[in-house]
């Protein structure tokens, strides 16, 4: 690895098992790209298969065989934990049990996932247990600069619907993020569009759908959640130490 840390976001990849392999063959072109790109790390940020089903699952396995970068995948609302421990069990950093929120330490740049996501519901939830974790994870290496990985924005997106299925409890995740100054990213997805916001001091990036783009309702009356035909794609979060970090929307 150079002085550059790549990380390869690709979120919402809504694999189905129905669908004559349209959304696996999407997330395989975002990762060839990013294999075009030399990422050093990939991360996948949630709802990765459409209905939580085990061939849906099995499908995702498929389509994630021999990845050109260490691979990390992270819960959303669509997707059931327990699943993703049986069908992925090479995926060591992986708790064996309870939330799937981990730490990936090898890299320049430390990232720190959190699992927020509720069973059965849309919406997010940091609980008190979580953000405990998340507090002594980030105070564990106060020095190294970190990105935060959640799957549902923590800020108002002015969407009618994304607002209400977003993180119910962003002022509990703020209180944390805003006592580690060394968080210098946090990243989701969910929103199937790419967005920009802040948490305490720091930069949130809403990364896009692989699979497909919503527009937003911003005032009654306009259509929730319309497909669009915007274009799909994947973020890449570039970092150096005297640079710091850009995040670029990858188109496929």
């Amino acid at each position: 690895m150079s002085g550059r840390f790549l990380l390869a976001q690709i979120s919402d990849t809504h694999v189905r098992a129905d669908d004559q392999g349209v959304a696996a063959a999407k997330l395989k072109k975002a990762m060839a790209q990013a294999a075009e790109y030399r990422a050093d790390a990939i991360l996948l940020t949630g709802d990765l298969v459409n209905d939580e089903r085990a061939e849906e699952y099995e499908a995702l396995s498929r389509a994630l065989r021999d990845p050109p970068a260490p691979l990390y995948l992270m819960p959303g609302n669509h997707d059931e934990r327990s699943r993703l421990r049986d069908l992925f069990p090479s995926h060591t950093y992986l708790p064996r049990a309870g939330a799937l929120s981990y730490a990936i330490e090898q890299f320049p740049v430390r990232v720190v996932a959190v699992d927020q996501i509720v069973p059965g519901e849309t919406y997010g939830l940091l609980t008190e247990a979580g953000a405990e974790w998340l507090d002594q994870t980030l105070a564990a290496a106060p020095h190294k600069p970190t990105i935060v990985a959640l799957h549902h924005p923590p800020f108002p997106t002015h969407d009618l619907l994304f607002d209400n299925i977003g993180l119910h409890d962003s002022d509990l995740l703020a209180r944390v993020i805003a006592k580690h100054p060394h968080v210098m990213r946090v990243i989701c997805g969910h929103h199937h569009r790419v967005a920009f916001g802040q948490i305490a001091h720091a930069p949130v990036v809403v990364a896009p759908s692989t699979s497909w783009a919503y527009g937003i309702a911003m005032y009654p009356g306009q259509p929730i959640a319309p497909r669009t035909d915007e274009q799909t794609g994947w973020m890449l979060h570039a970092w150096t130490e005297r640079g710091g970090c850009a995040s670029h929307f990858i188109g496929i």
